[in-house]
């Protein structure tokens, strides 16, 4: 029953994002915001900037649907199969959770859509995701790290969602790239979901890769839509909320908690300690926008565009392997992420063209 829940739930979120993102791009080419060619951008044409509204609503419609039965799940258990019944007391539970993780993904959205259209204070960008992150600690989830000040862990978490929310927003530099990365760090953390029985987490990375793989086909590897920053913001602010929400069985410390982020954000965390670096190096702020990204070197030192991006889709699938491990997922999992993430990257970058970057 929970494998076509399963099927199901990404059909559904497939079908969502595929019917939206075509009526978000013909809005956003009569009323923006677009991409428009020039200075440091590649594509020849207007690209609109909305294919991230079009994945988060693809998203959020299950999963608020789902929290809305979960709620309401002494009117209804008598419909749902036993196999669901019995994880609802679970997600009536951390219910406030998923919904602070859910309503600041929706935050950055519109923080990033203000963005996209107008431009905004890198500073101010700073406070709303600081003030975003800071729900997240109000409703309960937090890096403890293992460490007993309570200071401490908050201001970890809200440098970690912040950094990683930013990580994220920074990769979006090459068609394809951030969002392939997003879905495989996000296959990942689905396969320990799978492992540790955390149901509706699950749920929630099915959806977001239903979102996703009906977006790519259209972002690479020729553009049609970009994701813009409501997309980039509000996917890293989630996937940073949702490896913040994990939880492992209580008992001696361990190293998972320390490695399961840098396994699942390992290429934007990189990406963005190198951009971050090199700019302070050059006396430029940090949110100055440069061909100093991982994908731009790799293609100065003679790769295109496409195998840059299908290099740093690989690298993140490799550094994913810890969380296998650590998590005890099952081998035949493990081989439905890889396989799925495997077939993508050969059907995505079969006779690659050159394509549009950012």
């Amino acid at each position: 029953m929970l494998p076509r829940a399963g099927l199901l739930l990404f059909g559904t979120s497939l079908l969502i994002a595929a019917i939206v993102l075509p009526l978000m791009e013909r809005r956003a080419l009569k009323t923006g915001p677009v991409d428009r060619p020039g200075g440091r951008k590649n594509h020849d044409r207007p690209t609109p900037l909305t294919g991230g509204i079009a994945v988060l609503v693809a998203v959020a419609v299950p999963v608020v649907v789902g929290l809305v039965i979960a709620l309401r799940g002494a009117a209804i258990g008598d419909v749902l199969p036993a196999e669901i019944t019995i994880h609802l007391p679970g997600i009536r539970q951390r219910a406030p959770q998923l919904l602070a993780v859910m309503l600041g993904s929706a935050a950055m959205m519109v923080l990033g859509y203000l963005d996209d259209r107008r431009g905004l204070s890198p500073w101010l960008r700073l406070a709303v995701q600081a003030a975003c992150a800071a729900g997240l600690v109000m409703a309960g989830l937090r890096a403890t790290l293992y460490i007993e000040s309570s200071a401490v862990q908050v201001g970890l978490t809200i440098l970690f969602v912040v950094f990683t929310t930013n990580a994220v927003n920074f990769i979006d530099n090459m068609n394809g790239l951030m969002a392939g990365v997003v879905l495989i760090g996000s296959l990942h953390l689905l396969g320990l979901a799978i492992a540790t029985g955390q149901l509706f987490m699950a749920a929630i990375l099915i959806c977001l890769a239903g979102g996703l793989c009906a977006f790519l086909p259209r972002n690479f590897p020729k553009a049609r839509v970009f994701i813009g920053d409501s997309g980039s913001m509000a996917l890293g602010f989630l996937l940073a909320a949702l490896t913040l929400a994990f939880t492992f069985e209580e008992g001696a410390p361990s190293a998972r908690p320390f490695l399961l982020p840098l396994a699942v954000l390992a290429v934007p965390m990189l990406d963005g300690i190198v951009a971050i670096c090199s700019r302070l190096l050059r006396g430029v702020h940090p949110f100055t926008a440069g061909h100093d990204h991982l994908s731009h070197r790799l293609v100065r030192s003679g790769f295109t565009p496409t195998r840059a991006v299908l290099a740093l889709w690989a690298l993140q699938l490799v550094a994913g392997l810890p969380v296998a491990i650590l998590g005890g997922v099952p081998g035949d999992v493990l081989a439905a992420v890889w396989g799925t993430a495997g077939i993508a990257g050969i059907v995505l970058g079969w006779r690659p063209r050159r394509g549009a970057t950012t």
